[in-house]
């Protein structure tokens, strides 16, 4: 359990600073690959931990994230050949997929692929991605500015109302947390605590 959110926002922040001077890094050694593995992942286990916690607006948790990604050929994907990602997947057709966050937070966390994409100007773009359970599916491609996008979304999200219902069935208590913003905050509660809206 977290207990202060606002430690572990601060540094999704940090990191999302971090990952902007990577968008312009012109020159990578082992070092520069290593240290944003770290960044991402480490930065997309902190959210799975505030989603956990229950620190994050609603709207937030259930954001909708759009991203493409290319289907697996059939080969096997090993310790071995994990980043001959090419031969695995057919990177030549695109296709679209809309997922919650946590979906991309068990991709990072459980990463069984972590490939670093550049464009044509050799400027980092984006990441490839694929957990364990889905790299016998496919290869999921998130751009870095949205990676971005994320960290500052949570960072900067502190929720202004909770409710809490003890709920039988799961020994433990159903949360609902939203920000005075959010456009439907009076019915959103009051469908919450069971009344009719």
């Amino acid at each position: 359990m977290i207990y202060e959110s606002g430690f572990w926002k601060e540094d999704l922040l940090k990191q999302s600073k971090a990952l902007r001077a990577r968008m312009v890094q012109k020159r990578w050694t082992e070092n520069s690959f290593a240290r944003l593995e770290q960044t991402v992942m480490l930065g997309f286990y902190s959210i799975r931990k505030l989603i956990e916690a229950k620190k994050l607006s609603d709207s937030v948790v259930n954001k909708s994230i759009t991203v493409n990604f290319h289907k697996w050929k059939g080969n096997p994907v090993t310790k071995m050949n994990w980043s001959d990602i090419d031969k695995l997947y057919d990177i030549d057709s695109e296709n679209s997929v809309t997922k919650d966050l946590v979906f991309f937070c068990h991709q990072f966390v459980h990463s069984y692929i972590f490939v670093a994409s550049f464009d044509e100007n050799n400027y980092l773009d984006g990441i490839f991605i694929s957990s364990d359970r889905e790299r016998h599916k496919a290869l999921y491609f998130i751009k870095i500015h949205q990676i971005i996008e994320f960290f500052e979304q949570v960072g900067n999200d502190y929720p202004s109302s909770g409710s809490f219902i003890f709920d039988e069935k799961l020994g433990d208590y159903r949360v609902l947390n939203l920000s005075r913003d959010d456009p439907d905050f009076i019915a959103k509660i009051q469908k919450f605590n069971g009344f009719n809206v």
